[in-house]
């Protein structure tokens, strides 16, 4: 089972699937807010979680990776809206949702009034990796890789963005890349113990200017890293013990940093777990009715 997180306004939703997808609300405390929903492909077929976001109408984006499809649902259930990608030969052509990882919102720098953009992430070695399109499927850019227009992302595993920065999670060449309105900003690795590699597989940005980053593989755990990339400490190791991570999903962090102790939240164990950090490294403890296993 593979799992997504988006945390809005103090709401964390989680996402699961096995053929059929779940998704249900929590407060930071753990509890459900609701019963939850699940859901299946168009056709009722089997449905993979290729992303989730939540924005601020609390409506739920869904990338459906064997649909091939972006999916909004209200807090209910109902899907009000759906688009597909472009169908080309070619798997790396713009506006094309094939192999989804990933999703995130972002609004135009200064354009608060304006409707956020979807920002839509693709595995693979490719050029047309992370894409914007807006809620209605129209296709309005992708992000150079280290600023080139003709460089391919590889191995992108998620996207995050807060503000006017957008980051870039490459498993494999272990890097994350950061962009700034729209432009490549500047990328960073983190070095690791003799024989390991670092693999990001997910980041959550703070209001600070720091970075929580999960990592898998066997250097799997839970990263502070301060605004230019440089470890400020390790919150969580590898491990299935309480507090430690092993090979994790999707991250999140709680609004606020300054004068604050930001929640974090890790979904991790094949999604069979999720966990509240602080940034001080502390597990406030897991959810003990997952989506999926209650409903």
């Amino acid at each position: 089972m593979q799992g997504a997180l988006a945390l809005v306004n103090g709401v964390l939703y989680v996402g699961r699937h096995e053929a059929t997808a779940h998704v249900r609300p929590y407060d930071l405390d753990g509890r459900p807010l609701s019963e939850g929903f699940s859901f299946r492909g168009p056709g009722g077929e089997a449905c993979a979680l290729g992303g989730l976001a939540v924005d601020e109408d609390h409506h739920i984006w869904i990338g459906d990776r064997l649909a091939e499809q972006v999916r909004g649902f209200t807090l209910f259930g109902r899907e009000f809206a759906a688009f597909s990608g472009v169908q080309a030969g070619s798997a790396d052509v713009r506006g094309g949702l094939t192999q989804l990882v990933d999703l995130a919102l972002v609004r135009p720098a200064g354009h608060e009034e304006v409707e956020p953009a979807l920002i839509v992430a693709r595995g693979g070695w490719r050029r047309h990796a992370v894409q914007l399109f807006t809620t209605e499927g129209r296709w309005s850019g992708s992000l150079k890789p280290q600023g080139d227009p003709i460089g391919r992302f590889r191995g992108v595993r998620a996207v995050s963005s807060l503000g006017r920065l957008v980051y870039v999670c490459e498993g494999r060449p272990g890097r994350i890349q950061v962009f700034r309105d729209g432009e490549f900003h500047f990328q960073f690795t983190i070095p690791v113990r003799a024989g390991g590699a670092f693999e990001p597989v997910a980041v959550a940005p703070l209001e600070s200017g720091r970075l929580v980053v999960a990592c898998g593989g066997e250097e799997s755990g839970l990263l502070l890293v301060d605004a230019g990339g440089r470890l400020v400490r390790v919150l969580a190791e590898a491990g299935t013990e309480a507090g430690q991570v092993r090979e994790p999903n999707d991250l999140e962090a709680e609004a606020g940093d300054a004068g604050s102790d930001p929640r974090i939240v890790a979904i991790d164990l094949d999604a069979e777990r999720v966990q509240v950090f602080t940034l001080g490294g502390r597990c406030h403890g897991e959810l003990s009715e997952l989506p999926g296993r209650a409903l």
